[in-house]
Order: structure tokens, then sequence, then C-alpha cells
């Protein structure tokens, strides 16, 4: 039995494009996992579609930095052999979970970050575009001009938008029970330049083993401080169910932190779970390339 479990983040709309974005990601993710076999080619298929859609906060359609331009970060890991690679803070490339994937079959290292991450992408042959929208100019320039004057700008820290849209990911199982985990984002609206948020980090914003893959979505520095997708695994691992560790690490990060935000996981029975502390968190679950009924739990 094969689980595709993916996010639109913590704050996001559910509203149908949204969901309809995601389950046509976590089809095309079952549609590779049935193509080749291959766990981490299905996550990355996953990743691809969602950055290719503006709606999320991923490659297009990413916030902008103080500075106006857009820094994304991307990861994948494979439970079954603990391998693991992401990129940071990279400028000018869109799928960043595809250039992380390079990272961990073309080179010794795990990450690359910054001019280095973008020039390593281009030597790799992905195209360079800045991955500006209209939208997120517009929010941008609107924002710079309302901190000059002394106001505080009306939109979300998460997208830049007044609608909300954060970090992108996704979980799987596949047939043969082993598990994966990506993760994308183009990080916080006016962050600083070179600010890298969780889904880089392993432990932070992202895990996977052969019990359990985890993805976190939401304030990155709190994730990565509370190590709460390890602490996920560890729960898991101790005997807990996914929901139980789910609750537990969301209820833990907001006590020790008071930030928001969620996250998605599966174990290697295929049992799924996604909890989160805030408004909305938009998830689609796929059984055997079949839709399911699931909800995340607010808490």
């Amino acid at each position: 039995m094969s689980v595709i479990l993916v996010h639109g983040s913590v704050e996001t709309s559910t509203a149908p494009p949204y969901i309809e974005g995601l389950e046509q990601a976590a089809r095309k993710g079952f549609e590779r996992l049935q193509t080749t076999g291959s766990r981490l080619d299905a996550a990355e298929a996953i990743m691809a579609e969602l950055e290719d859609n503006p709606l999320f906060n991923a490659g297009l359609g990413s916030v902008l930095n103080r500075d106006g331009y857009v820094e994304t970060d991307g990861a994948i890991m494979d439970g079954a052999t603990g391998k693991f690679a992401a990129v940071a803070a990279m400028r000018g490339i869109r799928h960043a979970v595809s250039v992380a994937r390079k990272v961990m079959e073309c080179t010794p290292h795990v990450v690359l970050a910054g001019e280095g991450a973008a020039l390593f992408a281009k030597e790799q042959g992905f195209a360079e575009e800045d991955c500006i929208t209209d939208e997120q100019y517009r929010s941008w320039k609107t924002a710079k001009e309302w901190l000059a004057e002394g106001k505080e700008p009306a939109f979300s820290a998460f997208t830049g938008l007044r609608k909300e849209s954060d970090t992108v990911g996704c979980v799987l199982l596949d047939d043969a029970g082993r598990l994966a985990a990506a993760s994308s984002t183009g990080g916080s609206f006016l962050k600083l330049p070179g600010r890298v948020g969780d889904t880089p980090f392993i432990g932070g914003g992202i895990f996977a083993s052969p019990e359990c893959a985890v993805v976190c979505t939401g304030r990155g520095e709190a994730f990565i401080q509370t190590l709460t997708a390890k602490f996920v695994q560890d729960c898991i691992a101790a005997g807990q169910t996914p929901m139980e560790a789910a609750r537990q690490a969301i209820a833990r990060m907001t006590q020790l932190t008071g930030e928001y935000g969620g996250l998605i996981v599966v174990d290697r029975h295929g049992r799924a779970a996604a909890v989160h502390n805030c408004s909305s968190f938009p998830v689609v679950l796929m059984n055997n390339g079949i839709k399911a009924p699931f909800e995340a739990v607010q808490l």
C-alpha cells in the first residue's frame, strides 16, 4: 500500500483551488511512484508541482526578502537509507527540492547555500529565473512604502499577501514500506537576506527514518530550536501513534516557544496524522492513488 500526504502550510486557504493544487501534486507523485517505483522520484515530483503553482510560497510565487528578491530553501530525505540533502537561501532557481536531490546524488555534501547553491544548480542544468510574481512584487513594494512611512505592513509574514500560504511539504510510504519526506519554501516575507528557516534543517523541519517521515511548517525558528521533526520520530520509535506524536510535538513546540505551526507525519504502517495550532492547515491524503477523507486536527 502506498500513502502520500501533502500539505499547503498553516494559515493557507482551504478554498477549492488550494485543495485541487495539493491533490494534483499528490497525483503526480503517485503516477511517478507507479512509473519508476522510486519514493524519491515521487517526492520530487510532488514538490515540483507545488513549486510551479503560484498559490503556494515555494518556487514560483515565493515571498520577497527585505531587499526585493526571492531566496528559496528545499530538502529531501530518504527514510530507508537515512540520506538527506538540502539547499538554503538559494536565489534564482525554482525547483529547490530537485536541486537538493542533485546535491544528494552528485556531491559528497549535505547542504549547499546561497551563491554556491545557485551556481551548482546552474551547472546541473537548472534554468535561472527570479521566481517573482506580479502579486508578490506589488506586496513587497507596498510594504516597503508603508515601512518608510512608519506604518506596520498589513501582510502575512509567511506569504507577503493578504492571504496565507507558506512552506509546502510531503511525506510518503511506498509499496515496500519505505518512507521519504520533502519540503520547499520561499521563507518569510521581508526576511533578512540569507535568513534560513526550518525546511533545510534535518530534525528541525524534516526527518525520515524506517519508522516514519515528518515535515513541519510555520515559524521556522521555533521548529529548529525545538528539533520538532526529530521529536516526532523519537515518540513514534518509542511506541506512540503518529497522531499521539504529532499532538505532543505541536503542544511542546507551542509551550516552549509560543509560536505557531503544524506538521504532517506517516509511519511505516501507513498511519497518517496532521496537527496544527493555527486557523487552517490544508492537507490531502492519498492511499493507493485514491484521495481519502482526511483533515488536519487543530489543537
